[in-house]
């Protein structure tokens, strides 16, 4: 059979790791494709085109294979280009960067696209690369809502935990370790 090939799909490098003594293993989360592991040959090669593009927080455009019939867990990397638009976040936007590369890794299963949650980080990432410092902490919240959501695992935020009565406006609630959300006692 015939190997598949993605073309141009736009992605992000969410971790990568040493495969041999001359090739990576990469972590992309791409937009049509979702979370996807691909193997980039030669990539730590001096002389390798793979090298300075194949960085996280970057946006990219990938080209690939799909291994055997299109099920296999690891596909090659044949192109990567660089898209541009923003510089290598630093400090503690960079920190931030890779705790979404981490969330990314680690909530979202393989081969299972999510549109609309990549524009969200690609947004996320843009804000990480510019001056916007005291931006930080509100986009990483609502990414972390968003990914949630998107995810299916977003509990209610409009009822109390333990009796699912609505929440009030003019109430003060509080988080119980035991209970969850719950109107705080006015002692």
């Amino acid at each position: 059979m015939p190997a598949r090939r993605v073309s141009d799909e736009p992605a992000f490098v969410l971790h990568s790791y040493d495969w041999s003594e001359s090739s990576l293993i990469l972590e992309v989360f791409c937009r049509r494709q979702g979370r996807v592991a691909l193997v980039a040959k030669g990539a730590k090669k001096p002389s390798s085109n793979f090298r300075p593009v194949l960085l996280p927080l970057q946006p990219l455009l990938v080209t690939y294979t799909l291994a055997g019939d299109g099920t296999a867990d690891i596909h090659t990397l044949k192109g990567a280009e660089w898209v541009g638009g923003h510089v290598m976040p630093t400090g503690d936007a960079l920190l931030s960067g890779m705790y979404l590369n981490e969330l990314l890794l680690r909530l979202l299963a393989r081969a299972d696209p999510h549109p609309a949650l990549f524009d969200a980080y690609a947004g996320v990432v843009r804000v990480l690369a510019s001056e916007h410092g005291d931006a930080l902490e509100p986009v990483l919240r609502s990414f972390e809502l968003l990914l949630l959501r998107e995810i299916g695992l977003l509990p209610s935020l409009d009822a109390q935990t333990m009796t699912f009565a609505p929440l009030l406006p003019d109430t003060r609630y509080t988080l119980v370790p035991e209970g969850g959300l719950r109107a705080a006692s006015t002692s």
